[in-house]
């Protein structure tokens, strides 16, 4: 079940790149990093922001004339943490591979708004010095949307809202927690 997962959702951010093969692109690939403020969101446990980072490479293919697709990889240093009964905090850090596609619409050159689907693949999960790969899930899925400033030169500068919509705990019966980040990327 889980491989037939990753390789619906890799067949699908490989279809938009397929389909516009013969077109000519006027965008190439970019470089991307920043930023993030990740954690996870239950209605069980109060967990709050880490801070963390996120960089790769990204692809724009034009759609048309106001609307560009784009897919992304990353690497994304998240996580979570939350207070403990006796006092201490438990912090939780993640290393993901991340997969998002962006469908970006630019209402005014230079300004754009976007939204899509992602997909992460676990990597590494520390806490305390210890592996905590065997505690998570190793796929994330979820949407996102933000907002981009950018100039013809190449420069853009976006600011993104990601919203986790699968459990990130394994073995989980009663937080079921959800990847939530925050992120500026140049």
């Amino acid at each position: 079940m889980h491989h037939r997962l990753v390789l619906t959702t890799l067949l699908l951010l490989a279809v938009p790149v397929l389909c516009t093969a013969q077109y000519r692109i006027r965008s190439g690939m970019g470089v991307l990093a920043g930023p993030q403020a990740a954690t996870w969101h239950s209605e069980a446990v109060n967990y709050r922001p880490v801070p963390g980072a996120t960089a790769g490479l990204y692809v724009p293919l034009q759609a048309g004339g106001r609307v560009e697709l784009q897919p992304e990889l990353h690497l994304a240093l998240g996580g979570a943490s939350h207070e403990i009964v006796d006092g201490n905090r438990y912090v939780l850090r993640t290393l993901h591979a991340v997969l998002p596609v962006a469908l970006k619409y630019f209402p005014v050159r230079g300004l754009s708004l976007q939204a899509g689907g992602q997909a992460g693949y676990l990597l590494l999960a520390r806490s305390d010095g210890q592996d905590a790969n065997l505690l998570l899930n190793t796929l994330e899925l979820g949407v996102h949307a933000g907002v981009g400033a950018g100039s013809q030169e190449g420069f853009d500068v976006t600011l993104r809202y990601y919203h986790g919509l699968s459990n990130t705990l394994l073995e989980d019966r009663t937080q079921y927690p959800s990847a939530r980040s925050l992120q500026l990327t140049i």
